[in-house]
C-alpha cells in the first residue's frame, strides 16, 4: 500500500472535503470523539429525573428533549396549568450543556495562529462539510475572507437565514476571489440554533474570541435549541437531520457531490453510517483518505478504510490514496 504526502496528490483532489473528529483533536484534544451527553451526565448538572427522561425516548439529544419540554410549557401556559418544572427542567438542561460546551471548547486565542493555516487549506476545495459542531472550521472560515478582503467562504446563510439555493453561491464570485469554497455542517453547529417556533437561525456572524460567549449568551436570552446532532447511533443521528431544513440540506451536498472526494480525520464508524451510505453514488470519481501515522494500528485504518470502500456499491472500483494527514500544507501542518 502507498502512502503518499498530500503535496503529491493535492492537484488531483480539489473538489469535496469531509472531516471528522479527527481534524478538531489535531487542533485541541479536549475535542475527542465522545458523547457530548456522557460528558454532562458526568459532570452531575443533570438530576435523574431528566436523565430518566432521555433513557424513556431512547435519545441522547438535547435538541429533541429541550424542544419537547419547551412545547410542553407552552402547551400548560395556554390551558392555564401551573406548571414550573417543565420550564425548570429545560433550563436545566440547557445551563447544563452550556457549562459543559464551555469547558471542553477552545477559546479562540488558543487556536488563531492555526486558523489560517486551515483557512489556506481548506480553500483548495469547492465544498467543505465539517460533522464536527465546534467553531473551528467557522473560525477559520471567517478568518480567511478577512485577509483576503472578500467573501471566498460561504454557507448559505444570508440575514441570519439559510437560502435553499445556494447552489448560486458558486457562481457569484466577488473580486479579488478567484473562486468560491462552500461550507456545510450536516452534524449542525454551535452557531446555529432553532427557536420554539421551528425557525432556524445562525445566531452571529462575528469571528472574534468572543463568539463562543455570545452563542451561550443567547441561548439564554431566548427559547433557543442548539441546532447540532448529540445522538450516538446512525439511525438516530439521521432522524435528527431529517428534522431539520438546514441539516436536511447540508446531508443532500453529500450526496450530490461530484468528482473527488477527500476524507479528513474521518474514522467512518457504525455510528456515522448514515454518511457512507450519503456518498455511495456514482458521481464520486476518486476518494483520498488522510492517516494518522502516529497511530501504532494506521495500517489496520487503512485496511477497513479501503475495504468498506471496497463494499460500497457505488465506489467498489474506487481505489482510495492515503495520505500522511501531518505532511506539508495539510489542515494545520
Amino acid at each position: 500500500m502507498d502512502l503518499y504526502k498530500w503535496s503529491d496528490i493535492r492537484d488531483r483532489f480539489r473538489g469535496s472535503i469531509l472531516l471528522g473528529n479527527g481534524a478538531s483533536r489535531a487542533i485541541d484534544e479536549r475535542l475527542s470523539y465522545r458523547s457530548l451527553y456522557e460528558r454532562v451526565c458526568e459532570s452531575g448538572r443533570l438530576n435523574n429525573e431528566i436523565i430518566g427522561m432521555f433513557d424513556n425516548f431512547h435519545t441522547t439529544n438535547f435538541e429533541f428533549i429541550m424542544k419537547l419540554l419547551l412545547e410542553a410549557s407552552r402547551v400548560n401556559e395556554a390551558l392555564r396549568i401551573d406548571d414550573s418544572k417543565t420550564r425548570g427542567y429545560y433550563h436545566e438542561i440547557r445551563d447544563s450543556l452550556i457549562s459543559t460546551i464551555g469547558e471542553i471548547h477552545p477559546e479562540h486565542e488558543s487556536v488563531e495562529g492555526l486558523l489560517p493555516k486551515i483557512a489556506r487549506f481548506l480553500m483548495n476545495f469547492t465544498n467543505v462539510l465539517s460533522l464536527s459542531y465546534d467553531l473551528l472550521v467557522y473560525w477559520s472560515m471567517m478568518e480567511g475572507n478577512e485577509r483576503l478582503g472578500c467573501t471566498w467562504f460561504k454557507d448559505g446563510y444570508v440575514g441570519g437565514g439559510f437560502d435553499n439555493d445556494f447552489a448560486e453561491y458558486m457562481y457569484d464570485h466577488q473580486p479579488p476571489a478567484k473562486g468560491v469554497t462552500l461550507v456545510f455542517y450536516p452534524h449542525g453547529s454551535l452557531f446555529l440554533a432553532t427557536d420554539i417556533y421551528g425557525n432556524e437561525e445562525k445566531l452571529s456572524r462575528s469571528k472574534d474570541e468572543l463568539l463562543l460567549n455570545t452563542v451561550l449568551d443567547k441561548w439564554k436570552e431566548k427559547d433557543y435549541i442548539p441546532l447540532f446532532v448529540s445522538e450516538g447511533e446512525s439511525a438516530a443521528k439521521l432522524q435528527a437531520i431529517t428534522r431539520s431544513n438546514y441539516l436536511g440540506a447540508a446531508y443532500d451536498v453529500l450526496r450530490d457531490i461530484q468528482g473527488s472526494l477527500v476524507i479528513y480525520g474521518w474514522s467512518a464508524s457504525e455510528q456515522d453510517d448514515h454518511i457512507f451510505h450519503a456518498i455511495d453514488h456514482e458521481g464520486i470519481t476518486s476518494i483520498a483518505v488522510s492517516v494518522h501515522t502516529e497511530n501504532p494500528e494506521w495500517e489496520s485504518y487503512c485496511g477497513r478504510m479501503a475495504n468498506r470502500i471496497r463494499t460500497t456499491h457505488k465506489l467498489r472500483d474506487i481505489q482510495p490514496h492515503f495520505f500522511d494527514s501531518s505532511s506539508k500544507g495539510c489542515w494545520i501542518s
